[in-house]
């Protein structure tokens, strides 16, 4: 028996864990099945994207104590194959266009499959050429290509406007617990030369990671609600009832792409720009990091994994909270915070914070003490974790019906200004000198800065005109009147005094109409 335990319009407990109590008992509704397994997905891509961090550190000759590397690779061939995996997720701007015409389903599969065979390849083919690492890695990019914008479609069909900053956040943040699992273990298997000879293990490991990935989601994942066989007809009819009026429609149906619109719109911009500074640091938090701690804090592999870890961990359990914040903000301050002032007040927070702290970092090592330098990574992550309801949100919100499109387009630049990043950092550290790092940070630190000012003034939440779905008539003039539904709230009392109200008007407009209208919130 269905049971609805949330408020209608948020809530803290509006959230997608908990809309129907039945037989499920693992699971209280689909939804968070779906979530769990797209998250799932995310760890298989987050350990495939991550591991190459740790493994990097421990596969190429170094002179320090206990990094026993034999691959004689140059600084610039190591920035070659890290920039590999950006250059891969360029194809994200063909992906987007299709992610909502094509199954999610099977994208997701793909983006998984993907991940397997490019683990495979760095530890068989890369010791015979750096450039079967270089392939590895664009597979790796592929896979994000195929992944990110199909994920955001399945958001936009399985979630209503009130859960998606809390699925965006619970989703995503597979690529935290990605890389919690491999950063440790790579460290680990780094000193274990019994175990198939030491860092091929970690790129082994990462495999049978995506394979478990692979072997729950075929059977469990669906396109849609109406495609998963466990779905109740009442969550079913819970979330098409309230996704309704953003006009998704069929994905063998769906309206033209209005890539002028796209071109011309100033949020969207204004997002992308703002989303590429927030990823512009994470580049070299989450790739570069256990390099920095071996060549500047020297810090041995066991603890290498451990140390670049912690900052992931402090990621996941920001954006995840922060997330589930913004939604129960959302919901006590209906009517007096808008969703745009929402998201710019949490990224205002997180570009600020991520700055300070990113340029603090190299303050902590002229006296070898290496605390506060990992305090200070740490605290950029927790900060970077505010951008979840930030600008991420924020795109996902103009333009339901093309949320495939707008991620492909904004991950596009992010895949371009990343490239250019990592080519840039090892061009800058040649020796591994705290100099070199420090040049780094302070750069990443005021790009993170920008959107303080650019997302503050100029960012928005709100769904597009163009974006808006289509009226279709039947022989009759839509009253202005009727161009945003009532809200939630108010429906009972309008019902009830319908009968006091103009009752032949509303009659014969609503019989002569067929509308669905987006939401004036």
């Amino acid at each position: 028996m269905a049971e609805r335990i949330f408020t209608v319009d948020g809530g803290p407990s509006a959230v997608f864990f908990s809309h129907v109590r039945h037989k499920h008992r693992l699971f209280p509704s689909i939804r968070l099945l779906l979530a769990v397994l797209l998250c799932l997905c995310f760890v298989a891509l987050s350990v495939t994207s991550s591991n190459i961090a740790m493994g990097m550190a421990c596969m190429t000759a170094c002179q320090i104590d206990g990094y026993n590397g034999e691959l004689d690779w140059s600084p610039n061939e190591i920035g070659v194959v890290f920039a590999a995996q950006n250059v891969g997720s360029l194809l994200m701007l063909v992906t987007g266009a299709f992610a909502d015409r094509l199954n999610g389903k099977l994208l997701v599969m793909i983006s998984v499959v993907l991940c397997i065979i490019a683990n495979l390849i760095i530890p068989l083919l890369a010791p015979a050429s750096v450039w079967f690492a270089v392939g590895a890695r664009l597979l790796v990019g592929v896979s994000d290509a195929c992944l990110q914008p199909s994920v955001n479609s399945l958001i936009t069909r399985w979630f209503p406007s009130s859960e998606r900053a809390a699925a965006i956040g619970f989703i995503t943040g597979g690529r935290q617990i990605g890389s919690l699992l491999i950063l440790p273990a790579g460290g680990y298997l780094c000193t274990r030369k019994d175990i198939l000879e030491g860092w091929p293990a970690i790129f082994y490991l990462s495999a049978i990671i995506c394979s478990i990935a692979a072997l729950f989601w075929l059977p469990l994942g669906a396109d849609k609600p109406s495609k998963q066989m466990c779905t109740s007809k009442s969550e079913r009819q819970y979330i098409e009832g309230r996704i309704e009026w953003e006009s998704l429609g069929k994905r063998t149906h769906l309206p033209a792409i209005p890539w002028r619109s796209l071109m011309r719109s100033k949020p969207l911009w204004v997002g992308i720009f703002a989303l590429v500074c927030h990823e512009f640091p994470l580049v070299l938090l989450l790739q570069f990091l256990p390099n920095y701690l071996r060549d500047v804090l020297e810090v041995s592999p066991a603890h290498n994994g451990l140390c670049a870890a912690l900052p992931n961990l402090c990621l996941w359990i920001s954006k995840t909270a922060s997330s589930s914040l913004s939604s129960f903000i959302a919901s006590k301050t209906e009517g007096v915070l808008t969703k745009t002032t929402i998201v710019k007040l949490f990224n205002a927070v997180a570009s600020a914070g991520l700055a300070v702290c990113v340029c603090s970092v190299p303050m902590f090592n002229d006296g070898g003490n290496s605390t506060y330098a990992i305090f200070a990574l740490c605290g950029a992550m927790t900060f970077a974790g505010l951008h979840t309801p930030g600008v991420q949100t924020a795109l996902v919100q103009l333009a339901p019906p093309f949320s495939g499109v707008v991620t492909g387009l904004a991950f596009f630049f992010v895949a371009c200004f990343s490239i250019g990043n990592k080519l840039l950092t090892k061009a800058i550290v040649q020796n591994g000198e705290l100099a070199e790092w420090r040049i780094v940070f302070q750069l990443s630190a005021f790009v993170a800065a920008l959107p303080i000012v650019i997302f503050s003034v100029w960012g928005s939440a709100e769904r597009q005109h163009w974006a808006a779905p289509k009226i279709r008539r039947k022989n009759a003039h839509i009253p202005p009147t009727l161009s945003h539904p009532p809200s939630t709230s108010s429906t009972a009392s309008s019902a009830s005094s319908s009968s006091r109200t103009s009752t032949t008007s509303t009659t014969s407009t609503t019989s002569a109409v067929q509308v669905i209208t987006p939401s004036p919130t």
